[in-house]
This record gives C-alpha cells, structure tokens and sequence, in this order.
C-alpha cells in the first residue's frame, strides 16, 4: 500500500501518504492502521519517525489512537472551517496581507505557550527542522517545506489542540491561496538567510524558557514576512528583490 520514504522531513512524507491512501479510499474510517513496526518496514524508517507521524495524525484528527488496541482512521467530516475562510478569501476582500495579519495574532501567543510547554520532543523536533534549513541555505536552496515544518511544531508545542486547527486552517489558506507569492518570497536571494536568522532567536527564546522573548520574536518575524509581502504586492518582483537588502542595512544599522 505505502512505498518507502525517500524525503528529509520523513514524518511529513508519511502523513501525506497515509492521507492520500484515505483520500483515494485505500484506507477508510474505522479501519486499524498497521502496527508501528509495520509501518516502519513499509516505509522503510524508523519507528521514531512512525511514533512523530502517528502523534502529528492524531493531533490533525486524521486517527484516533488507543494505547494497547492500535490507531484507527477516524470519521473525517468537511472542514467547515477551512471551506467557510476559503470562500471568504475568494469571494471577499480578504488578501493575503489580512491572513498573515491573522497568522500573528495566532503564532505569536502560542510561541509564548511553546516556550512554557515544550517537551524535550518538541525541542528536539524544532532543532532537527533548523539543522535542515541550515543545510538547505548553505546550499542555497530555499526553505519554505522546512519553515512550514518549524512552525507546525512550534504550534504543536503549545499543546493547544484549537490553536493547533486554527493555525493549520490559516496555514492551509495559505498555501492553496497564494503559493506563488509564498515561493516568490522564498526563492529572492538571501531570503533564507533571514527566515534562518530568525528561527534561531526563536528556538533560544523556546530553549531558555522565555515566553516573552518568543512572543517578541516571532512577532518580529512575522512583521518581517508582512513588511515583505507588502512590498511585493505594491512594488512587484523588482521591489522584493531588493528587501533583504533594506533589510540588512536597517537591522545592522540598528543592531
């Protein structure tokens, strides 16, 4: 039914098969997943990354898991929800600019949660995700997959399973809405160095327990993305071309 995983971000590859598998009927409601080992050889990884991507299902409501049964695919009604913001953002004057406004409002407080709530899995996980974009930028590469995947865990850490839907809704929005303009933003030299920088203030703010620390900076690098943004949605290509640039100048300036 699966084939092996042949990606970094494994527990990520193994959530979209298993939900495609659910998607094209393969895997139905109410049916036991294979056991964690199984799955493991399947995939051909470890059990660890079995165990990530079960708990990241669960908490996505995709299985239900029982201690001593096993995990089964659970009765996935429409996402209300996420239907009801997408109309909103193709029928409304809803833009992306009104998202990312929403996506700090969310993130920033459930920085501050993850700072007081993150479990040593959780720091782990988030350290992994920054090894890999440190890869990805002295590579040159960019880092949209491993950014999404930063925030996914942030978010998680919090252990807020309603800021977790609302955050994955928002998040959601955005990449079916505009995955252009996000990939426009991302593939601009030098951009991934920022998103980098940034990660790693937050990561210490999370890893000296400072929840007002990591509300600020995430805050500031959300502003970031907006600041961005803006400057793409009024200026074009040419105009976020230049921003790293602006933005260097003003933070070395005012560093």
């Amino acid at each position: 039914m699966f084939r092996p995983v042949k990606t970094k971000k494994v527990y990520e590859e193994i959530v979209h098969q298993v939900k495609l598998s659910i998607e094209e009927g393969k895997l139905k409601p109410g049916d036991r997943m294979l056991s964690e080992r199984d799955l493991a050889d399947q995939f051909n990884v470890s059990r660890a990354s079995v165990r990530e991507a079960l708990s990241a299902m669960e908490m996505m409501g995709i299985i239900s898991i029982h201690p001593g049964e096993g995990s089964y695919v659970r009765h996935l009604p429409s996402d209300s929800m996420l239907e009801t913001l997408a109309a909103s953002v193709q029928t409304e004057a809803v833009d992306i600019l009104h998202l990312l406004e929403m996506r700090k409002i969310i993130e920033t407080e459930t920085a501050s949660l993850a700072a007081v709530r993150a479990t040593a899995v959780d720091i782990e996980d988030l350290q992994q995700a920054l090894n890999e974009m440190k890869l990805e930028v002295s590579s040159g590469g960019h880092v949209e997959d491993i950014d999404a995947k930063f925030h996914y865990i942030l978010v998680r850490a919090a252990r807020n399973p309603v800021l977790l839907r609302v955050a994955q809704t928002v998040s959601q929005l955005l990449t079916s809405n505009y995955r252009s303009l996000r990939l426009a933003l991302f593939l601009v030299p030098n951009m991934s160095q920022i998103f980098y920088e940034a990660h790693i203030e937050i990561f210490q703010a999370i890893i000296t327990k400072n929840p007002r620390l990591a509300r600020e900076k995430m805050g500031e690098h959300l502003d970031t993305i907006q600041e961005a943004m803006r400057w793409y949605k009024y200026g074009g290509e040419e105009s976020l071309r230049i921003f790293p640039m602006i933005y260097h100048s003003r933070h070395n300036t005012t560093g």
